[in-house]
C-alpha cells in the first residue's frame, strides 16, 4: 500500500471515528445533487439529512411528494455510491428551487402582425394591470414560441 493509499485510509478512518462520515457524504451527495438526480426532480427536492444509510429529503410540495414516491427505488439507486439504503421523503424547505431554472432564451422580434394580435387579446380588459400583465405575457410566449421554433 502506498503513502497516498496510507494517508486516505488514515483520514477516513478519523473522518469515521469523529462520527463525520454522514455528514462528509452528505455534503457530497448536496454538492452532486442536480447532475445526479436531474431536473426537474432536483430541483423541487434537497437532501436534509443522512444517518445509518437513509437520506432524508426535503420535498417542495405535496404534489411532488406523490410524484416522488414512484421514483423511490430509481434515487435511491443513483445514491448507492454514498452508502445510501433508502430514502425517507418530507415536506420542507428547497432553497435552490427558484435559483435553478432552464436558461433564457434570447428574445425574438416579433412581427407587426403578432404584435397587433397580443393587443387585440388584452383590449378589452378595462383593468390596466390585469391588461398589462396579459399583454406582457403574451408578448413573451410569443417571443419563446419563436425563438424555440427557430421561426
Amino acid at each position: 500500500m502506498g503513502r497516498l493509499q496510507r494517508a486516505a485510509s488514515l483520514i477516513e478512518s478519523l473522518v469515521e471515528h469523529l462520527g463525520l462520515g454522514d455528514s462528509m457524504k452528505l455534503e457530497q451527495i448536496k454538492n452532486r445533487w442536480h447532475t445526479l438526480i436531474g431536473p426537474p426532480i432536483s430541483l423541487n427536492t434537497q437532501p436534509d439529512f443522512f444517518k445509518n444509510a437513509q437520506l432524508t429529503i426535503n420535498v417542495s410540495s405535496n404534489v411532488w411528494m406523490a410524484e416522488l414516491r414512484f421514483h423511490k427505488d430509481t434515487i435511491v439507486s443513483k445514491l448507492k455510491d454514498f452508502g445510501v439504503a433508502s430514502i425517507r421523503l418530507r415536506p420542507g424547505p428547497v432553497e435552490w428551487s427558484n435559483q435553478l431554472t432552464e436558461p433564457e432564451l434570447p428574445d425574438a422580434v416579433l412581427s407587426a402582425g403578432e404584435i397587433a394580435y397580443v393587443e387585440s387579446l388584452s383590449a378589452d380588459i378595462k383593468d390596466v394591470e390585469l391588461r398589462e400583465a396579459l399583454r406582457r405575457t403574451a408578448l413573451k410566449s410569443f417571443a419563446r414560441i419563436k425563438t424555440v421554433s427557430g421561426r
